[in-house]
């Protein structure tokens, strides 16, 4: 798996498990306020508990379906499925509403989504050579074999 896809997992399932987070003390806080004022309604009004009970619920609901679904995704791209570039594109498209810290994987996301590399490992990932790039020198100095080479081949009638 090439370095940009393994970093596009990674920011996927932490996304992902934020979004269960949310979920999780979302829920939880809508329970916590609904035990604590008991039944009277006028109390619960005056605290806003309605307010967090029905909006709450929906806060709980996306971020759990996200979650999933960044966990689905995380999965897909681990297992080199095509069908998760598509999902990482439209998650990436869902962050960029997500201000400032969505916006910023958001668009990390997308441009890295629209690499050659990226794309041609999700398109076969079974086969991935990489792409060939330029070998650097692994170190600068002298090199003391080329040095005794060239001094053979310059002695005359030795070597």
């Amino acid at each position: 798996m090439p370095e940009k896809v393994s970093l596009i997992r990674q920011i996927i399932k932490v996304l992902a498990i934020l979004g269960l987070l949310t979920a999780a003390i979302t829920a939880g806080l809508m329970v916590l306020a609904r035990l604590s004022l008991g039944s009277g309604s006028e109390l619960r009004q005056l605290a806003g508990v309605d307010f967090l009970l029905s909006r709450g619920l929906v806060v709980a609901i996306i971020s759990l379906l996200f979650g999933l679904a960044g966990l689905k995704t995380a999965s897909g791209i681990k297992h080199g499925r095509r069908w998760s570039w598509l999902a990482a594109l439209l998650l990436a498209i869902l962050l960029l509403a997500l201000f400032p810290v969505g916006t910023i994987f958001g668009l990390k996301l997308l441009f890295d989504l629209f690499q050659r590399e990226v794309k041609d490992w999700f398109r076969h990932p079974e086969n991935y050579q990489g792409i060939p790039t330029r070998t650097e020198p692994k170190a600068f100095g002298v090199n003391v074999d080329l040095i005794s080479q060239l001094e053979k081949k310059s002695r005359p009638g030795k070597g």
